[in-house]
């Protein structure tokens, strides 16, 4: 699947289209729990309200820099 056939998904099927793909962190945001995940060609963030319990928000994307606020969490020894 491409990063333009996700985008064209309605959030249920993004969110069934983001289990296929790999998960490699989370972050705190806007109140939200944000998963990241790497797809083929490209990255999806998913937003998790947990007040409501559901997904609010799937956002893909190829700019490396956006990968940024994981890679401040990370700790090196």
């Amino acid at each position: 699947m491409t990063q333009l056939e996700f985008n064209a998904l309605d959030l249920p099927e993004k969110a069934e289209a983001v289990w296929l793909g790999t998960f490699l962190a989370d972050r705190e945001a806007e109140g939200m729990v944000v998963q990241l995940y790497a797809l083929t060609g490209f990255y999806v963030e998913v937003y998790y309200d947990r007040k409501t319990n559901k997904i609010a928000d799937l956002r893909s994307f190829t700019a490396t820099q956006q990968l940024a606020p994981y890679l401040s969490q990370i700790n090196f020894f």
